[in-house]
């Protein structure tokens, strides 16, 4: 007899950072009463539906979410859909993988742990990853100053934005330049506003000028040229990120393309008040495009607005 567990359709499972679970939790919980949770291992959490979800499902607090079908053995679950399928671990191995598009529907095999498998769906779009598991396919190069490299590629393959070469960019928070340095390596021209040390490869690059101040001593008759990107990373709770910020946003907005804000969760009670950031976001008169976590952050998430 099989010993695969057949779902009924109203079950999710979503995959966030670990130690990122509490908050997907507190989020659907607050968000998302029509879901109870089910089940929890490190980095991987689902729910059931109990009634009619009112509003379009993508919390903040996850890389990537589908629709739960199955669970079983491998072999059990191959033996029941011979289609082709994405197939990783919750470690973040690709054993199987295929090109998307956003509006393709795509089964997708998850290794839980060596004797359970979850077998799902989702609709490809901008609430779900391009990558399986949403997991990073980018490297941390030898020269990168820290892991905030990584931050800015995830982040811009996963809104799917280019950077044309030679457009200005802005970044508030910059040192020691791990993200100062991906945006270089990417042809952009990069203003840092920050009071710590750049590390070389940035401050030598000719592309790049340092504003060693803090943000709050900064003004913004101190730009150089007409900023088209706008990147964040405080070390700051959330609302003194924004409250920081708002005078610059309001000086770059006629030319600014793209806003990438990553927002530190410096407590678990700030789950309550992500809409409100949102919010926020949106007054200052950019149009928020999606909230999420990205693979390389730990306890933050990004807004990207434009």
């Amino acid at each position: 007899m099989s010993q695969i567990e057949q779902a009924s359709p109203n079950f999710y499972y979503f995959l966030c950072n670990p130690g990122s679970e509490k908050f997907l939790k507190e989020e659907i919980r607050l968000i998302y009463p029509e879901l109870v949770f089910a089940y929890s291992t490190e980095g991987f959490v689902t729910f059931k539906e109990t009634r009619r979800l009112g509003k379009t499902l993508r919390p903040v607090f996850c890389r990537h979410f589908g629709k739960f079908l199955k669970r079983g053995s491998l072999e059990e679950i191959k033996s029941t859909y011979v289609g082709r399928t994405l197939f990783y671990s919750l470690e973040g191995e690709v054993f199987e993988s295929f090109p998307i598009k956003d509006g393709d529907w795509v089964k997708e095999i998850i290794k839980v742990s060596e004797t359970q498998y979850y077998f799902g769906e989702f609709k490809a779009s901008l609430l779900t990853a391009k990558t399986p598991g949403g997991f990073s396919l980018s490297t941390l190069p030898e020269l990168a100053p820290s892991r905030a490299y990584l931050k800015v590629i995830d982040g811009a393959k996963y809104m799917g934005v280019q950077f044309p070469k030679n457009d200005y960019a802005l970044e508030i928070g910059s040192s020691p330049g791990g993200a100062t340095y991906a945006l270089l390596e990417m042809g952009l021209r990069v203003e840092g506003i920050d009071p710590g040390v750049m590390d070389p490869v940035c401050l030598n690059h000719p592309k790049f000028l340092h504003h060693k101040v803090s943000i709050q001593d900064f003004h913004v008759s101190m730009l150089k040229d007409h900023v088209q990107w706008l990147f964040v990373d405080m070390n700051l709770a959330p609302e003194g990120s924004l409250r920081e910020i708002e005078k610059v946003v309001e000086a770059i907005r006629p030319s600014l393309k793209g806003a990438f804000i990553t927002l530190k969760m410096t407590k678990f009670e700030l789950v309550s008040r992500v809409p409100m950031y949102l919010n926020i976001v949106g007054k200052m008169g950019l149009k928020v495009v999606m909230a999420t976590q990205l693979p390389s952050h730990k306890q933050e998430f990004l807004i990207y607005a434009e």
